[in-house]
């Protein structure tokens, strides 16, 4: 299935992740990415993982999705898709389909018609899309969203800083503003379901943060063991069977560090609120990357280097 494998030699001490414990994990390596794309949106369904928009090396925003097998080990890219290309949306799979939108369409960052507010979904059978309601709210870049069964919640996310909670009704198409309101006020956050729990943390504003809280269904926040490390944001993450990955991402410089990228592989147990170090990514320090769980398995890949270089490479760990 795969092409090869990276046995990891975990180092005795890494800088990012230091009094962590460290358990040893086979990272598979699979074909590679027919093209390379940071800041994208993926999720996975049967045996595909799907990794929609993002951005190109030469900076150019892709129309088309790219599509890999988890049996075969292939990649295939698909036509155009119906949506305006972007940078640092949101997507949520669902039950009733993956559901996404938001970003950064690119051009000015002073330009209010910069910040995308249309909201799609995706129906798993027939891959189309139906346009859904806007979304009201000014914080459309790299917010976080997450299921609950009924409903979506969006939070976090930039064009301004906001401790907002918004809820999608899927059933009548609408949204609200939720009188809670979220313990972080930040953006590139990560977020990922695991063992009917939702798990939220990390992200920037002024400094990297390292703050994991877990979201409860009677909507409202339990803090839990922070990620390893100084504060992170643009990590990858997603979650297997068992556990929530978060992988790589970037430590923003403040007046104690002069600022670092992470290649670290993080494992972190709801069951025992602990988290733990996998070893390193193979291709080495990494941001804006995508991950996305199926089963046992944790996939991740792409993403850009601290040198703003794009990645192809793509992996997998049996959990």
């Amino acid at each position: 299935m795969v092409n090869g494998k990276w046995y990891i030699v975990l180092a005795f001490v890494l800088s990012a992740c230091t009094q962590v414990p460290e358990v040893e994990k086979t990272i598979h390596v699979c074909t590679s990415a027919p093209q390379a794309r940071a800041c994208a949106m993926s999720y996975a369904h049967g045996e595909w993982i799907h990794i929609l928009c993002g951005r190109t090396q030469n900076g150019t925003y892709p129309t088309t999705a790219l599509r890999y097998n988890t049996l075969t080990d292939e990649w295939t890219e698909t036509g155009d898709l119906p949506i305006l290309a972007r940078v640092n949306g949101t997507l949520c799979a669902t039950d009733q389909g993956v559901f996404l939108g938001l970003g950064f369409a690119g051009g000015s960052v002073h330009q209010d018609t910069s910040y995308l507010h249309d909201w799609w979904k995706i129906d798993y059978t027939t891959h189309s899309f139906q346009r859904l309601a806007d979304f009201p709210a000014p914080q459309t870049v790299k917010p976080v969203s997450w299921y609950d069964g009924q409903h979506i919640w969006i939070a976090c996310g930039f064009h301004e800083y906001t401790n907002d909670i918004w809820c999608y009704d899927i059933s009548s198409d609408a949204w609200t503003k939720s009188a809670r309101l979220s313990p972080m006020r930040v953006m590139s956050a990560v977020v990922a379901p695991c063992e009917g729990r939702t798990f939220i943390g990390t992200g920037f504003h002024t400094q990297s943060q390292s703050e994991w809280f877990e979201w409860t269904a009677d909507e409202t926040w339990h803090r839990r063991a922070s990620v390893p490390g100084k504060g992170r944001h643009n990590a990858a993450c997603g979650a297997t069977d068992h556990a929530v990955w978060v992988i790589g991402g970037w430590h923003y410089g403040d007046s104690l560090t002069t600022g670092f990228y992470y290649e670290d592989i993080l494992r972190y147990s709801p069951s025992d609120n602990t988290w733990t170090l996998c070893g390193t990514i193979p291709c080495g320090t990494t941001e804006n990357g995508v991950a996305c769980g199926i089963k046992k398995r944790i996939y991740f890949g792409l993403g850009e280097d601290k040198k703003g270089q794009l990645h192809t490479d793509w992996y997998y760990i049996e959990d």
